[in-house]
């Protein structure tokens, strides 16, 4: 590989962005002010990406900047369409790829469930899991209990955190009691939780003027086409005093961060495909526009949600995503460029 084509170097000059997100208060607030400052948790760091669409190629460039930055890194969470336009277009990223030093967690996506592009009705949970789910060494997670499932949770405890992800295509209704109850639990934990899935929670109603959020109208394009299933669990652990950090997704194509109508932050992430045609810009292989996700910094302690973008970080309007720090508690931008 090139010099000019390593994701590496490609994206050198936010390194020190990915350190300092994963940063948090100096010790001294915690150790010299003790019953003023409760700096006790650790910040989590992950990365996210979604419809990877069966290019293994952005796959292994993925895994390569986990692997150089796994100090920072704790896994990585892919929010649905591992295959292509259907199951015919699939690759075992997990046995056929560069092997990650970091767990990957997967999510099922829309076409991850139709055996061929034309398909409208959904192959058997069965097949869709085997194909998702056939490499979970070192996940950890703790499964709704139901066939084949593919939602589940995992805490932190270190960071004070849970991540549950869902699924949007099977076993809706059972998955909604389950959510209940493992939002009551962690909200017991004193627990903040980080909801995800391949799709939107509802609508988004308030966006904050980010640029991590995208300038084009496709909501008139396309119409309202958000699916609001967990919609009321996670209004009502919000209502109920439990602490929200946001719902993770894909799906789109293009950068979405705001707040839905009852409240819930939603932040969805572009492909991590070069298929650029629900893309804000083109995606041009050779370029630093190929690649696109986000390092993702929790800092629990603060209640600070912090993006950093790797790989496309410009529209076509040639707004800047470089990096965005928001305060999930009071829903207050802190920085952004």
């Amino acid at each position: 590989m090139e010099l000019t084509d390593n994701i590496i170097e490609l994206n050198r000059d936010v390194e020190p962005y990915v350190i300092q997100a994963s940063a948090t208060r100096t010790k001294f607030f915690r150790e010299y002010a003790p019953e003023k400052v409760q700096d006790q948790f650790e910040p989590l760091g992950f990365v996210h990406f979604a419809d990877v669409h069966n290019v293994l190629d952005l796959w292994n460039r993925i895994v390569e900047y986990i692997n150089h930055y796994s100090d920072y890194v704790t896994f990585a969470l892919h929010t649905g369409d591992y295959c292509g336009n259907s199951q015919a277009a699939y690759t075992d990223f997990y046995n056929q790829g560069i092997p990650c030093v970091r767990p990957i967690l997967n999510c099922v996506g829309n076409h991850d469930t139709v055996e061929t592009k034309f398909s409208k009705e959904l192959q058997p949970k069965e097949i869709t899991h085997s194909m998702l789910f056939n490499k979970t060494d070192g996940w950890d997670v703790t499964y709704l209990d139901c066939p084949h499932s593919m939602t589940y949770y995992k805490d932190f405890p270190k960071s004070n955190l849970r991540l549950i992800v869902l699924d949007m295509y099977y076993d809706v209704p059972l998955q909604k009691e389950w959510l209940r109850k493992t939002l009551a639990e962690a909200k017991e934990l004193g627990l903040h939780v980080i909801t995800a899935a391949h799709e939107l929670s509802d609508n988004i109603v308030k966006t904050f003027d980010v640029t991590f959020h995208t300038a084009n109208d496709y909501v008139g394009l396309l119409g309202n086409e958000a699916r609001p299933f967990f919609e009321p669990e996670i209004a009502e652990f919000i209502q109920n005093g439990g602490t929200h950090i946001c719902h993770l997704l894909g799906h789109h194509h293009h950068d979405l961060f705001g707040l839905t109508q009852a409240g819930v932050l939603n932040v969805g992430v572009p492909c991590a495909t070069n298929w650029p045609f629900w893309c804000d810009g083109k995606r041009i292989k050779g370029t630093r526009t190929y690649d696109c996700f986000n390092y993702v910094a929790i800092d629990p302690n603060l209640g600070h949600l912090k993006l950093v973008r790797i790989g496309d970080n410009l529209d076509h309007y040639l707004r800047l995503k470089r990096s965005l720090c928001f305060d999930y508690i009071n829903h207050r931008v802190i920085s952004n460029d």
